[in-house]
């Protein structure tokens, strides 16, 4: 089997620890349900995964140090659950990802500073870190293929790197309800592709140009 959806039932209980036997898989997801419990650490065996979703799946703790070993991993939907703990370290290893989202759970801060190997992502999602110690935006210095940059609510303290316009490809930037300052670097108002911008409960200063500014949605 490569291929296993479990999505969108009313299913319950805590997940099996022998779906770390089906070391085959290339995509299992399992959200939209109300199972409990922890994450088996028996999913870290299944090292061929690409494909990893389980948004609103009712599962809860930290993720597993096993996890470390799903290195084939392109895309992870891992949203609205109750994950706690730090973000793993080992995350930033998963370097083949091209779409990481991690919103609305319970995890504390800093974003991790290993999520610069990253570079292949288009999608990047991380929300809602609670008790977070500050993080900088240090990390997203070479993800030049961001087409999505979601950074909300995670107590981080910079400013918006100076080279902004070099993410070409961004159509949504939120980096809102942070602890950002200073002034809006000019190179933000020369992302032709954004579409929505997002920077409100920050410190920053400076304006939109009025053209930018009445073509973009929801500042």
């Amino acid at each position: 089997m490569q291929y296993l959806s479990l999505g969108i039932n009313a299913l319950s209980g805590e997940l099996p620890k022998e779906l770390g036997q089906l070391t085959d898989l290339r995509s299992f997801a399992f959200g939209t349900n109300n199972f409990s419990g922890s994450l088996p650490s028996e999913i870290g065996n299944l090292v061929k995964l690409e494909q990893l979703y389980f948004d609103s799946s009712g599962v809860s703790g930290e993720i597993p140090s096993t996890f470390a070993n799903l290195q084939s991993l392109t895309i992870v939907w891992a949203s609205d659950n109750e994950l706690t703990g730090n973000i793993p370290d080992f995350i930033g290893n998963w370097s083949k990802l091209t779409v990481l989202r991690l919103q609305g759970n319970s995890f504390e801060g800093p974003i991790p500073s290993s999520f610069s190997n990253l570079t292949s992502l288009t999608d990047l999602r991380v929300s809602d870190i609670s008790n977070a110690s500050s993080s900088s935006l240090e990390f997203i210095k070479n993800m030049k293929l961001l087409s999505t940059l979601v950074l909300r609510n995670n107590n981080i303290s910079d400013s918006i790197p100076s080279n902004i316009g070099e993410y070409g490809s961004l159509t949504q930037l939120d980096l809102s309800f942070n602890n950002l300052s200073g002034q809006l670097p000019e190179s933000l108002f020369n992302l032709s592709q954004l579409t929505y911008l997002f920077l409100g409960n920050n410190q920053l200063t400076g304006t939109l140009p009025s053209l930018k500014s009445t073509s973009l949605l929801n500042m």
